[in-house]
C-alpha cells in the first residue's frame, strides 16, 4: 500500500481535475478551430435586389439568390 497523507491527496486530486479541465479546454478549442475553419470555405454573396446575403459553399462566382432568384456576384473581403 502506497502511504500518502492527508494533504498529498489532495494535491493530487486536484492536480487531477486540473488536467481534466485542461484536457476539456484542449479539445473545445480544436473543435471550434474546425468549425471555424470548414466556415472559411464558404462564400459570402449579396443579392443586389433584395439584400439578402447568403453562405455558398460551391468555388463559383455567380449564383442565384434564394430568395428572390436574381443572378448574385461574390464579394471579396477587403
Amino acid at each position: 500500500m502506497i502511504g500518502v497523507t492527508f494533504s498529498q491527496g489532495i494535491f493530487v486530486y486536484l492536480v487531477l481535475w486540473l488536467a481534466l479541465i485542461a484536457v476539456l479546454y484542449l479539445r473545445s478549442s480544436r473543435r471550434r478551430a474546425k468549425i471555424h475553419s470548414s466556415q472559411v470555405e464558404s462564400h459570402l454573396f449579396s443579392c443586389d435586389r433584395c439584400h439578402y446575403a447568403f453562405l455558398n459553399k460551391d468555388q463559383i462566382n455567380l449564383t442565384r439568390c434564394p430568395r428572390c432568384n436574381a443572378i448574385c456576384i461574390r464579394r471579396r473581403v477587403r
